[in-house]
């Protein structure tokens, strides 16, 4: 499925699943360069999620330098395909912007990126 670059860039639409069990939906920024999907932590509390609670570790960023992320397993949907994920919460991101990074995602699609023309083909596999 082709999806149109959102605003210029490779982002998405993508629901994710709240604690209630209500999908909540997000644009994020597909980062072929990133391992792990990180989100800002505002929406970890959208989601009623304890940010704290998920798996601590350090993630590098493209300047080297080193942010604090919290790992959780949510239920995400994209292209009314559902599936669970490893997503990463940090209050350091420093953008303001979602990132969908490699870990279950480039796993689940093969994605490939259409910059001169500004789409994305995203095919499940």
């Amino acid at each position: 499925m082709q999806i149109p670059y959102h605003q210029g860039e490779p982002k998405i639409f993508l629901e994710l699943q709240a604690k209630n069990g209500v999908w909540i939906g997000f644009i994020a920024y597909v980062d072929s360069g990133a391992s792990y999907s990180v989100f800002q932590p505002d929406i970890a509390k959208t989601l009623a999620i304890d940010l704290k609670a998920g798996k601590k570790t350090e993630l590098t960023v493209g300047n080297g330098d080193k942010i604090v992320v919290y790992l959780h397993k949510i239920n995400v949907k994209i292209l009314d395909f559902a599936f669970t994920a490893t997503i990463g919460f940090s209050p350091d991101l420093g953008i303001d912007t979602n990132l969908i990074g490699q870990k279950d995602f480039f796993e689940k699609f093969k994605i490939c990126f259409n910059s001169k023309d500004k789409f994305l083909e995203i095919t499940k596999l």
